[in-house]
Protein backbone atom coordinates (compact mmCIF):
# COMPACT_ATOMS: atom_id res chain seq x y z
CA UNK A 1 0.00 0.00 0.00
CA UNK A 2 2.80 2.43 0.89
CA UNK A 3 4.44 1.76 -2.46
CA UNK A 4 1.15 2.39 -4.26
CA UNK A 5 0.62 5.69 -2.44
CA UNK A 6 4.19 6.76 -3.19
CA UNK A 7 3.73 5.91 -6.85
CA UNK A 8 0.47 7.85 -7.07
CA UNK A 9 1.98 10.89 -5.38
CA UNK A 10 5.00 10.73 -7.67
CA UNK A 11 2.77 10.58 -10.74
CA UNK A 12 0.63 13.43 -9.42
CA UNK A 13 3.68 15.56 -8.71
CA UNK A 14 5.06 14.88 -12.15
CA UNK A 15 1.74 15.75 -13.74
CA UNK A 16 1.60 19.03 -11.85
CA UNK A 17 5.18 19.81 -12.88
CA UNK A 18 4.42 19.19 -16.53
CA UNK A 19 1.17 21.17 -16.35
CA UNK A 20 3.24 24.26 -15.51
CA UNK A 21 5.57 23.81 -18.50
CA UNK A 22 6.70 26.14 -19.85
CA UNK A 23 6.61 28.74 -17.10
CA UNK A 24 9.76 30.60 -18.14
CA UNK A 25 11.65 31.36 -21.38
CA UNK A 26 13.07 28.49 -23.42
CA UNK A 27 16.57 28.81 -24.90
CA UNK A 28 17.30 27.24 -28.29
CA UNK A 29 21.01 26.86 -29.00
CA UNK A 30 22.11 27.01 -32.64
CA UNK A 31 25.73 26.08 -33.28
CA UNK A 32 26.26 28.51 -36.14
CA UNK A 33 26.67 32.29 -36.36
CA UNK A 34 23.93 34.89 -36.82
CA UNK A 35 22.83 35.14 -40.45
CA UNK A 36 23.78 31.55 -41.29
CA UNK A 37 21.16 29.24 -42.80
CA UNK A 38 20.48 27.36 -39.53
CA UNK A 39 20.17 30.64 -37.64
CA UNK A 40 17.67 32.07 -40.14
CA UNK A 41 15.71 28.80 -40.19
CA UNK A 42 15.40 28.51 -36.42
CA UNK A 43 14.31 32.12 -35.96
CA UNK A 44 11.46 31.66 -38.45
CA UNK A 45 10.15 28.88 -36.19
CA UNK A 46 10.86 30.21 -32.69
CA UNK A 47 8.90 33.40 -33.23
CA UNK A 48 5.75 31.47 -34.04
CA UNK A 49 6.45 28.83 -31.39
CA UNK A 50 6.69 31.55 -28.75
CA UNK A 51 3.27 32.91 -29.76
CA UNK A 52 1.75 29.41 -29.52
CA UNK A 53 3.07 28.46 -26.09
CA UNK A 54 2.90 31.88 -24.44
CA UNK A 55 6.58 32.03 -23.46
CA UNK A 56 9.64 33.63 -25.01
CA UNK A 57 11.77 31.24 -27.09
CA UNK A 58 15.25 32.76 -27.22
CA UNK A 59 17.87 31.83 -29.82
CA UNK A 60 21.45 31.62 -28.54
CA UNK A 61 24.29 31.36 -31.07
CA UNK A 62 27.23 29.22 -29.92
CA UNK A 63 29.16 28.80 -33.13
CA UNK A 64 32.32 26.92 -33.98
CA UNK A 65 33.63 23.48 -34.93
CA UNK A 66 30.78 22.77 -37.36
CA UNK A 67 28.12 23.17 -34.70
CA UNK A 68 29.68 20.73 -32.24
CA UNK A 69 30.39 23.44 -29.63
CA UNK A 70 26.72 24.34 -29.41
CA UNK A 71 25.68 20.68 -29.36
CA UNK A 72 28.08 19.94 -26.51
CA UNK A 73 26.65 22.78 -24.43
CA UNK A 74 23.13 21.39 -24.75
CA UNK A 75 24.27 17.85 -23.93
CA UNK A 76 25.51 19.25 -20.58
CA UNK A 77 22.35 21.27 -19.88
CA UNK A 78 19.61 20.39 -17.41
CA UNK A 79 17.07 17.95 -18.86
CA UNK A 80 14.09 20.15 -17.97
CA UNK A 81 12.88 21.30 -21.39
CA UNK A 82 14.27 24.82 -21.06
CA UNK A 83 17.44 24.33 -23.12
CA UNK A 84 17.01 22.86 -26.59
CA UNK A 85 19.34 22.26 -29.53
CA UNK A 86 18.56 23.23 -33.09
CA UNK A 87 20.75 20.50 -34.52
CA UNK A 88 22.08 19.63 -37.95
CA UNK A 89 23.83 16.74 -39.64
CA UNK A 90 27.11 18.66 -39.35
CA UNK A 91 27.08 18.61 -35.56
CA UNK A 92 25.19 15.40 -34.86
CA UNK A 93 26.07 12.77 -37.47
CA UNK A 94 29.03 14.06 -39.51
CA UNK A 95 30.82 15.65 -36.55
CA UNK A 96 31.28 12.36 -34.66
CA UNK A 97 32.94 10.87 -37.74
CA UNK A 98 35.40 13.76 -37.99
CA UNK A 99 36.05 14.82 -34.40
CA UNK A 100 37.44 11.99 -32.31
CA UNK A 101 37.13 13.60 -28.89
CA UNK A 102 33.60 14.98 -28.76
CA UNK A 103 32.15 15.27 -25.28
CA UNK A 104 28.77 13.91 -26.37
CA UNK A 105 27.33 10.83 -28.04
CA UNK A 106 24.61 11.78 -30.51
CA UNK A 107 22.40 8.77 -29.81
CA UNK A 108 22.91 8.69 -26.02
CA UNK A 109 23.20 12.40 -25.16
CA UNK A 110 20.06 13.77 -26.81
CA UNK A 111 16.33 13.18 -26.85
CA UNK A 112 15.09 13.88 -30.40
CA UNK A 113 12.00 16.09 -30.59
CA UNK A 114 11.26 16.58 -34.28
CA UNK A 115 13.07 16.81 -37.60
CA UNK A 116 12.20 20.06 -39.33
CA UNK A 117 13.69 20.64 -42.79
CA UNK A 118 15.61 18.84 -45.52
CA UNK A 119 17.22 20.18 -48.69
CA UNK A 120 20.01 20.03 -51.22
CA UNK A 121 23.51 21.46 -51.48
CA UNK A 122 24.38 23.56 -54.51
CA UNK A 123 27.84 23.56 -56.07
CA UNK A 124 28.26 27.20 -57.09
CA UNK A 125 31.27 28.64 -58.91
CA UNK A 126 32.27 32.28 -59.25
CA UNK A 127 30.74 33.92 -62.29
CA UNK A 128 33.98 34.36 -64.26
CA UNK A 129 35.17 30.76 -63.83
CA UNK A 130 34.98 29.26 -67.35
CA UNK A 131 32.92 26.18 -66.49
CA UNK A 132 29.22 25.38 -66.91
CA UNK A 133 28.99 21.82 -65.61
CA UNK A 134 30.83 19.26 -63.50
CA UNK A 135 32.72 17.76 -66.44
CA UNK A 136 34.23 21.13 -67.31
CA UNK A 137 35.05 21.86 -63.66
CA UNK A 138 36.87 18.55 -63.28
CA UNK A 139 38.87 19.20 -66.45
CA UNK A 140 39.90 22.67 -65.25
CA UNK A 141 40.84 21.38 -61.79
CA UNK A 142 43.04 18.67 -63.31
CA UNK A 143 44.79 21.29 -65.41
CA UNK A 144 45.45 23.36 -62.27
CA UNK A 145 46.04 20.92 -59.39
CA UNK A 146 45.94 22.69 -56.02
CA UNK A 147 45.57 26.13 -57.54
CA UNK A 148 41.78 26.21 -57.44
CA UNK A 149 40.04 26.84 -54.11
CA UNK A 150 36.73 26.22 -52.41
CA UNK A 151 35.23 27.90 -49.37
CA UNK A 152 33.21 26.24 -46.62
CA UNK A 153 31.41 27.23 -43.44
CA UNK A 154 34.19 25.60 -41.43
CA UNK A 155 36.20 22.47 -40.88
CA UNK A 156 33.97 19.45 -40.39
CA UNK A 157 30.86 21.09 -41.82
CA UNK A 158 28.76 19.35 -44.44
CA UNK A 159 29.86 22.08 -46.86
CA UNK A 160 33.44 20.91 -46.27
CA UNK A 161 32.52 17.24 -46.59
CA UNK A 162 30.45 17.79 -49.73
CA UNK A 163 33.51 19.12 -51.55
CA UNK A 164 35.82 16.46 -50.14
CA UNK A 165 33.44 13.77 -51.40
CA UNK A 166 33.44 15.41 -54.81
CA UNK A 167 37.24 15.73 -54.87
CA UNK A 168 37.59 12.05 -54.02
CA UNK A 169 35.05 10.92 -56.61
CA UNK A 170 36.53 13.13 -59.35
CA UNK A 171 40.16 12.53 -58.34
CA UNK A 172 40.99 16.24 -58.28
CA UNK A 173 42.91 18.43 -55.84
CA UNK A 174 41.13 21.67 -54.88
CA UNK A 175 42.39 23.64 -51.87
CA UNK A 176 40.05 24.10 -48.91
CA UNK A 177 39.60 27.59 -47.41
CA UNK A 178 37.50 27.27 -44.22
CA UNK A 179 35.51 30.18 -42.83
CA UNK A 180 33.59 30.65 -39.58
CA UNK A 181 30.18 30.32 -41.19
CA UNK A 182 28.38 30.37 -44.51
CA UNK A 183 28.05 34.16 -44.88
CA UNK A 184 31.83 34.58 -44.91
CA UNK A 185 32.17 31.95 -47.65
CA UNK A 186 29.54 33.74 -49.74
CA UNK A 187 31.47 37.00 -49.47
CA UNK A 188 34.64 35.17 -50.46
CA UNK A 189 32.99 33.76 -53.57
CA UNK A 190 31.52 37.15 -54.42
CA UNK A 191 34.93 38.82 -54.14
CA UNK A 192 36.75 36.08 -56.06
CA UNK A 193 38.74 34.97 -53.01
CA UNK A 194 37.56 31.39 -53.63
CA UNK A 195 36.52 29.68 -56.86
CA UNK A 196 33.53 27.72 -55.56
CA UNK A 197 31.37 26.70 -52.62
CA UNK A 198 29.06 23.74 -51.98
CA UNK A 199 26.45 25.37 -49.77
CA UNK A 200 22.94 24.49 -48.66
CA UNK A 201 19.75 25.93 -50.07
CA UNK A 202 18.78 28.73 -50.22
CA UNK A 203 22.14 30.36 -49.39
CA UNK A 204 23.62 30.52 -52.91
CA UNK A 205 20.46 31.84 -54.58
CA UNK A 206 21.18 35.59 -54.15
CA UNK A 207 24.69 35.09 -55.58
CA UNK A 208 23.29 33.17 -58.53
CA UNK A 209 20.43 35.59 -59.18
CA UNK A 210 22.78 38.58 -59.01
CA UNK A 211 25.12 37.01 -61.56
CA UNK A 212 27.97 36.71 -59.02
CA UNK A 213 27.84 32.91 -59.06
CA UNK A 214 26.77 30.02 -61.29
CA UNK A 215 25.09 26.82 -60.09
CA UNK A 216 26.55 23.76 -61.81
CA UNK A 217 25.28 20.84 -59.71
CA UNK A 218 22.93 19.91 -56.87
CA UNK A 219 23.20 17.04 -54.41
CA UNK A 220 20.53 14.44 -53.70
CA UNK A 221 18.02 12.72 -55.94
CA UNK A 222 15.87 15.71 -56.84
CA UNK A 223 16.51 18.74 -59.02
CA UNK A 224 15.90 22.12 -57.40
CA UNK A 225 12.86 23.84 -58.89
CA UNK A 226 14.33 27.31 -58.53
CA UNK A 227 17.47 26.19 -60.42
CA UNK A 228 16.05 24.28 -63.40
CA UNK A 229 19.32 24.34 -65.37
CA UNK A 230 21.42 22.79 -62.61
CA UNK A 231 21.58 19.01 -62.97
CA UNK A 232 22.15 16.71 -60.01
CA UNK A 233 25.61 15.27 -59.41
CA UNK A 234 24.10 11.85 -60.15
CA UNK A 235 22.92 13.01 -63.58
CA UNK A 236 26.47 14.23 -64.23
CA UNK A 237 28.12 10.95 -63.29
CA UNK A 238 28.72 11.34 -59.54
CA UNK A 239 26.01 9.36 -57.70
CA UNK A 240 28.03 9.30 -54.48
CA UNK A 241 26.91 12.89 -53.75
CA UNK A 242 23.43 11.75 -52.83
CA UNK A 243 23.33 13.76 -49.61
CA UNK A 244 20.95 16.31 -48.08
CA UNK A 245 21.17 18.76 -45.21
CA UNK A 246 18.59 18.69 -42.44
CA UNK A 247 17.71 20.50 -39.24
CA UNK A 248 15.78 19.41 -36.18
CA UNK A 249 15.07 20.09 -32.51
CA UNK A 250 16.53 18.01 -29.68
CA UNK A 251 16.71 18.17 -25.89
CA UNK A 252 19.22 16.74 -23.41
CA UNK A 253 18.64 13.07 -22.77
CA UNK A 254 16.48 12.47 -19.73
CA UNK A 255 14.02 15.25 -20.61
CA UNK A 256 10.54 14.02 -19.56
CA UNK A 257 8.67 12.33 -22.41
CA UNK A 258 5.58 14.51 -21.82
CA UNK A 259 7.67 17.61 -22.51
CA UNK A 260 9.20 16.02 -25.61
CA UNK A 261 5.78 15.17 -27.02
CA UNK A 262 4.38 18.59 -26.10
CA UNK A 263 7.20 20.28 -28.02
CA UNK A 264 6.81 17.85 -30.93
CA UNK A 265 3.12 18.75 -31.19
CA UNK A 266 3.68 22.50 -30.97
CA UNK A 267 6.62 22.65 -33.38
CA UNK A 268 4.80 20.42 -35.86
CA UNK A 269 1.85 22.82 -35.74
CA UNK A 270 4.19 25.71 -36.51
CA UNK A 271 5.63 23.79 -39.47
CA UNK A 272 2.11 23.50 -40.90
CA UNK A 273 1.55 27.25 -40.70
CA UNK A 274 0.82 28.49 -44.27
CA UNK A 275 3.42 31.26 -43.98
CA UNK A 276 6.12 28.73 -43.03
CA UNK A 277 5.02 26.26 -45.72
CA UNK A 278 5.08 28.92 -48.44
CA UNK A 279 8.43 30.28 -47.29
CA UNK A 280 10.21 26.96 -47.59
CA UNK A 281 8.43 25.89 -50.77
CA UNK A 282 9.75 29.08 -52.37
CA UNK A 283 13.27 28.09 -51.26
CA UNK A 284 12.97 24.50 -52.58
CA UNK A 285 13.35 23.18 -49.02
CA UNK A 286 11.20 20.29 -47.85
CA UNK A 287 9.37 20.40 -44.51
CA UNK A 288 9.66 16.93 -42.94
CA UNK A 289 8.09 16.81 -39.47
CA UNK A 290 7.42 13.49 -37.80
CA UNK A 291 7.44 11.74 -34.44
CA UNK A 292 10.44 11.80 -32.07
CA UNK A 293 11.09 8.14 -32.85
CA UNK A 294 11.31 8.93 -36.59
CA UNK A 295 14.02 11.48 -35.90
CA UNK A 296 15.78 9.03 -33.58
CA UNK A 297 15.98 6.46 -36.38
CA UNK A 298 17.45 9.02 -38.77
CA UNK A 299 20.14 9.95 -36.25
CA UNK A 300 21.03 6.32 -35.56
CA UNK A 301 21.23 5.48 -39.27
CA UNK A 302 23.37 8.50 -40.16
CA UNK A 303 25.76 8.01 -37.26
CA UNK A 304 26.52 4.61 -38.78
CA UNK A 305 26.62 5.95 -42.36
CA UNK A 306 29.04 8.88 -42.20
CA UNK A 307 32.27 7.30 -40.86
CA UNK A 308 32.74 5.18 -44.00
CA UNK A 309 31.96 8.17 -46.21
CA UNK A 310 34.45 10.36 -44.34
CA UNK A 311 37.15 7.70 -44.59
CA UNK A 312 36.57 7.16 -48.31
CA UNK A 313 36.59 10.88 -49.04
CA UNK A 314 39.74 11.34 -46.99
CA UNK A 315 38.21 14.36 -45.25
CA UNK A 316 40.38 15.79 -42.50
CA UNK A 317 40.06 18.57 -39.96
CA UNK A 318 42.70 20.98 -41.19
Amino acid sequence: MKNLIFTLLTLLGYSLTFAAYPDKPITVVVGFPPGSAPDVAVRSITQKLSARIGQAVVVENRSGAAGTIGAASVARAAADGYTLLFGSASSLTVGPALYKNLSYDTVKSFAPIVQMLRGAFILTVRADLPVNNVKELVALAKQNPGRMTYGSSGNGSLHHLCMEMFKSAANVYITHIPFRGSPQSWFALNSGEVDMICDSMPNPIPLIQSGKGRAIAVTGERKVESLPKALTFKEQGYPVLNIDFWYGFLAPTGTPSDIIHFLNTEITAVLKDPEIVNRYMAQSIEIVPGKPEDFARLLADEVKFWPAVVDKAGAKID
